[in-house]
């Protein structure tokens, strides 16, 4: 099969470059070790780490988006003061740049060595994924001299010619998965390939999201084309069954979901106000009455042990569900369990009345870190939950909005109905398993919820706010990055012409930082101190990364 030149180039500049790889296989000088990289060894971990990458940095911008707070008053994030001096925030960089980037470098040109397209082709998939995840989280970056041989200093590309190397490393990916020449087979890759098992087709699917994401993400430049997103759509992704998951069994640290008890990275933060009035009924029906709460509100978030006294935190009778305010923090952190001898459960008013960990109903505080038992936890929020990547219903929401914006509403109706229904299945699949096992959703109750006011019952009553709500409960916890750079796309509070309220109806920023230096939100993160302020602080004076205010600056695929 050719590839035509312009691919040739992007290849060039992921393949020629590795060069610099040389003093990784030159290493090997003793003869008791490999001098030849063993792909199928290569590619696990290339895959494994995409869970660290969705996780551990974007946690912040989990605040951003309030999907959750913290539970101090006014912390940096919630406030969208952004990663300062690029002191926190850096695994993605690193694991972009080094962990993964270097698997990845290695299996590319080893692969091609042996002829295995299949493993090249689903390398060259996970660089684009991966530059996509880094650019829409730091913006401008290296990537043209990234890992050129014997090089300090590194010019930063502009995110567009970035963008525009995503879809090129798309349609090279497509081209080596392809083949069926050479030394392609199905037995041998899977031997790496914990995700798909070696089956191609679901890599090709997988890509076509890739490229359907990269292109509703344009939806404000003018060579957006909605014909191109929904057909990508089409060709990616048919079911639950095709979602890219990253399985975790859960022994140890390192194979234990980032999300879990055991890993303690979301112990100081609690579900935000945002995501539980989506849930609870009071955005959808401007009450929280129990025939008003969504079927998933139980499933997805966790309920207080004080379920009956109105605060702050749970101003309306919602079950139990109370959310962290962004300035106001968890009011009773500071109160002490007081246990009865009787029950054996804390009494103190104040301690009850706070909000859960996502661990679980009444879970305070962490019930489990450092313990690796795998089903601890509920929803995403468990040690041995799969991480999902990417996902069926997300690439249904993308549709559905581009199918809006196209002005095809029977078209967009019906993707949105189909996201939200598989949202559900998506739901009771992880919950599976969960200890103490969580009830799954009844066909019941989610026919009940499919036929009531919160999901528009014909294509002439919906709204792109209707949308864009859902596809956020449907990205809530996993796919956070998506969630925010949507949000960026609709610049926080664009205005929705049908309803002349804002998309994201309901979200609000109470006070930002003075980082900001005005009431202007986070787009971007600065690079990280890991190299760039030793290495490239020159590059970083020119983008003016060095200003207090630069994480506000606003991302190019954001602008018109």
């Amino acid at each position: 099969m050719k590839i035509n030149s312009n691919k040739i180039l992007v290849l060039l500049l992921t393949v020629v470059a590795l060069s610099g790889c040389r003093k990784y296989l030159d290493i090997n000088s003793d003869p008791s070790s490999p001098q030849k990289p063993d792909l199928a060894s290569l590619f696990t971990p290339a895959t494994s780490i995409m869970s660290k990458m969705m996780s551990l940095d974007v946690i912040t911008a989990g605040q951003y988006t309030q999907m959750y707070s913290s539970i101090s008053n006014g912390e940096n994030f919630d406030v969208h003061g952004g990663n300062a001096g690029g002191a926190s925030a850096n695994a993605l960089w690193r694991s972009f740049y080094a962990q993964q980037g270097s698997s990845i470098n290695l299996i590319v040109k080893q692969g091609i060595i042996e002829e295995k397209w299949d493993y090249v082709g689903a390398a060259i998939a996970l660089r684009a994924w991966g530059l996509q995840m880094t650019t829409d989280f730091f913006g401008e970056m290296p990537y043209k001299q990234a890992w050129s041989d014997n090089q300090y200093t590194f010019t930063y590309d502009s995110q567009e010619e970035i963008y525009n190397a995503i879809d090129s490393l798309c349609l090279v990916a497509l081209d080596y998965l392809s083949r069926n020449d050479g030394s392609v087979n199905s037995t041998a890759m899977a031997r790496g390939d914990r995700v798909y098992g070696g089956d191609r087709s679901k890599w090709i699917k997988f890509v076509y999201g890739i490229r359907a994401r990269r292109m509703q993400h344009l939806s404000n430049k003018p060579n957006y084309n909605a014909d191109s997103a929904i057909s990508f759509v089409d060709r990616s992704f048919t079911s639950n069954a095709d979602n890219f998951l990253i399985t975790h069994t859960a022994t140890r640290n390192d194979d234990t979901n980032p999300f879990g008890p055991a890993r303690d990275n979301l112990t100081s933060r609690r579900q935000g106000r945002f995501i539980t009035q989506l849930l609870d009924g009071t955005t959808f029906f401007g009450n929280t009455n129990s025939t008003s709460r969504d079927p998933r509100l139980r499933a997805m978030l966790s309920a207080s042990p004080d379920t009956s006294t109105l605060t702050t935190n749970m101003p309306t009778f919602n079950g139990g569900f109370r959310f962290i305010v962004p300035t106001a923090g968890d009011p009773n952190s500071g109160a002490a369990a007081q246990i009865s001898p009787v029950t054996g459960l804390p009494t103190n008013a104040a301690y009850r009345q706070r909000p859960s960990t996502f661990y679980g109903d009444s879970a305070i505080v962490n019930p489990a870190i450092n313990n690796f038992s795998a089903s601890i936890g509920k929803f995403i929020f468990r040690n041995n939950a799969p991480f999902a990547v990417m996902a069926y219903h997300e690439l249904q929401f993308i549709k559905a909005e581009a199918a809006f914006r196209k002005g095809n509403i029977s078209v967009a109706h019906s993707a949105y109905q189909n996201a939200i229904r598989t949202h559900i299945d998506f739901v009771n699949f992880f919950n599976l398993g969960a200890n103490p096992s969580i009830p799954a959703i009844t066909t019941v109750q989610r026919d009940a919820y499919m036929t009531s006011a919160a999901v528009k019952q014909t294509p002439a009553l919906l709204t792109l706010t209707d949308i864009m709500l859902q596809k956020y409960i449907g990205d809530f916890g996993w796919n956070i990055m998506e969630a925010w750079t949507d949000m960026r796309r609709y610049h926080y509070f664009d205005v929705d012409d049908a309803t002349a309220l804002p998309v994201y109806r309901g979200y609000l920023i109470p006070l930002y930082s003075t980082n900001n230096q005005g009431p202007k939100p986070a787009y971007r993160y600065r690079p990280t101190n890991f190299s760039e302020f030793d290495w490239n602080l020159e590059e970083l004076r020119k983008l003016g990364a060095l200003n207090i205010d630069y994480h506000t600056y606003e991302m190019w695929f954001s602008k018109p």
